[in-house]
């Protein structure tokens, strides 16, 4: 067999009307995705990396291309720009929340030893403007509600709802909620929608290993049931070899290889769901990927029983490594059903 090309690099489209899990294989983490009209975009984590939060454009959800970059330089503390003997490497911007409204853009984003951040755009190559909520929330998502009411959700484990002004410059006095009680399943990293008249939140598990739950209301306060939605997907990928402590404990760093059997953080998690202009559902997740970092995967989605399967119909829970077909740009005849 040749060997490959010098300048070969993977590329999900096969070319033949399918793709191939991952989208992107490097670093892509915490994706959102959103779609306006015939466009998709999606969001994902930057952390320390400058410039940040990273906005890509798709027209068929497995081709993206670079849109812009929300900030070019972030300067909330001396850390962001290596001032004073200070650093903020693994920290700064986690886990963005990408919506559009009423002609805007927006991503909202939680910041390590700061409140989140609010960016928004009237077109998503920029220029994009930002400015300070009056609180910080972990790992939240927001969500536009139908009578004009801007709700955020966040937390871990335990799920907190507040509502936001208009402007979404503060938080409304008197609306902080707790909406799922810790101990019922949920984990972080929210995703919160309205789907024909019904509210879901996607949230990632951590234990013992990581997958993605859904919860559901007719209310957005809830009471809210909660099932899993995907779990145990790895495409076969292993553990590889790590460094004890993941890093945190001090050298002299141990190496410890892989176990057999362990699958540690790799299956998919966190991640949203987006419906096609022709009534398909498809979802975007992440995977740890050993070396290669966070890679992130397209799912087909499958309703069943109300609930938004990552998965196909006889398997779900489970995504595809090479689905059937990717999504397509003209009405389906293998649409799965919108939700109830």
């Amino acid at each position: 067999m040749p060997a490959p090309s010098s300048n070969a690099s993977w590329t999900a489209d096969n070319g033949d009307g399918t793709y191939t899990n991952p989208l992107f294989f490097e670093e892509f983490s915490d994706p959102d995705v959103i779609r306006v009209g015939d466009d998709y975009y999606l969001a994902g984590t930057s952390m320390h990396v400058m410039p940040g939060i990273p906005i890509l454009h798709s027209r068929d959800l497995v081709n993206w291309t670079l849109a812009s970059y929300v900030y070019d330089r972030l300067a909330l503390s001396p850390g962001f720009h290596l001032a004073e003997g200070k650093e903020i490497y693994g920290q700064g911007t986690w886990a963005p929340t990408l919506r559009h409204h009423a002609g805007v853009f927006y991503v909202l984003t939680n910041v390590n030893g700061h409140r989140t951040q609010v960016f928004r755009a009237t077109d998503p190559r920029g220029p994009w403007t930002r400015n300070e909520l009056n609180v910080s929330f972990h790992d939240l998502s927001i969500l536009f509600d139908d009578d004009g009411r801007v709700y955020a959700i966040h937390g871990h484990q335990e799920i907190h709802q507040v509502e936001l002004n208009s402007a979404l410059t503060e938080v409304i006095p008197g609306t902080h909620r707790i909406i799922i009680p810790e101990g019922s399943g949920m984990g972080e990293g929210v995703h919160f929608y309205k789907f024909r008249g019904r509210y879901f939140i996607l949230s990632s598990v951590w234990d013992p290993v990581c997958y993605m739950v859904g919860a559901r209301a007719d209310r957005p306060e809830g009471p809210y049931e909660i099932t899993t939605l995907s779990a145990d997907e790895s495409f076969g990928i292993s553990m590889g070899w790590r460094i004890a402590g993941n890093g945190r404990i001090p050298p002299p760093f141990k190496k410890v290889p892989p176990h057999p059997t362990r699958l540690s953080r790799i299956p998919l998690h966190q991640g949203g769901l987006v419906e096609t202009a022709s009534g398909e559902w498809w979802a975007l997740s992440m995977m740890d990927h050993n070396g290669v970092g966070r890679v992130t995967a397209l799912s087909p989605v499958t309703w069943q029983d109300g609930w938004p399967y990552f998965g196909l119909p006889g398997n779900l829970g489970r995504t595809p490594r090479t689905p059937r077909h990717a999504p397509r740009s003209s009405p389906a005849t293998t649409s799965s059903p919108a939700p109830p």
